[in-house]
């Protein structure tokens, strides 16, 4: 459960829905106007991302070159594509990567290209003005996404931007979230919850895990950036947008 399987599993079984968990994304039953609804989604989200770095920091990244980490189907790549002279996207499932290169030549966008994921983003050469993360690093555990975060940022170039999303609270009380956990860890209980749900029995919890944002700005603020948060509510949760700025020497 929660493993990097599964999400190969989503890549291969339900992409869509994988990145964007609404049930008007599942696999074959997506419609024309759901799709567009889908992607226009996407470049809403790139739009919003450059208007905050902004309002941040007076300017926005040069974007002669942006990474997204998670890139799912080319979502926000085909965005970023269409304002950088070249993109980089990075997924952990081969099966999302295909379908995010037949995404990108049917958009007519050819600057980009995907490699797979892996904790220390080494796959992944050189420096980028802006690195980029949504919706992604929610489903990594904290003793895990904490270092690939350190990873992403190493991977901005003097003068660049950082902007990933992460969570950082949440109102559940101590019993629901215990009955989370015990979804995570023992697959039965998931199983049952898909049942009652009328999912695919054997379909992955999707895991959300909290973020310390405090240890996040030091993590951030030692590698040379200046940095702010941007919060909102979502049902049940703090999601933090983290915009950061790299010294430019």
């Amino acid at each position: 459960m929660g493993t990097d399987r599964d999400w190969e599993n989503w890549g291969a079984a339900d992409p869509y829905f994988g990145v964007y968990s609404r049930e008007r994304f599942r696999s074959g039953s997506m419609t024309s106007e759901a799709r567009n609804e889908f992607f226009v989604s996407g470049e809403e989200h790139i739009a919003r991302t450059l208007r905050d770095l902004r309002n941040a920091f007076g300017d926005e990244p040069s974007m002669r070159s942006a990474l997204d980490f998670g890139s799912g189907v080319g979502r926000l790549v085909i965005p970023l594509a269409r304002r950088a002279e070249r993109v980089t996207g990075v997924d952990i499932s081969p099966s999302m990567i295909a379908e995010a290169e037949r995404n990108c030549a049917a958009a007519g966008v050819a600057n980009t290209t995907f490699v797979e994921s892996d904790d220390r983003i080494s796959r992944v050469s050189g420096t980028f003005d802006l690195v980029h993360s949504y919706i992604v690093l929610q489903h990594v555990a904290w003793s895990r996404g904490r270092g690939i975060l350190q990873a992403l940022a190493d991977r901005v170039g003097p003068g660049g931007h950082l902007a990933v999303q992460i969570l950082t609270g949440h109102d559940a009380s101590a019993l629901v979230r215990g009955l989370v956990r015990l979804r995570y860890a023992f697959p039965p209980a998931n199983w049952l919850r898909n049942v009652m749900r009328g999912r695919s029995v054997f379909e992955p919890a999707m895991q959300l895990h909290m973020y310390d944002r405090d240890v996040v700005r030091q993590d951030l603020e030692h590698r040379g950036f200046a940095v702010r948060f941007v919060d909102e509510q979502w049902p049940g949760f703090t999601s933090t947008f983290v915009y950061a700025k790299r010294r430019a020497s």
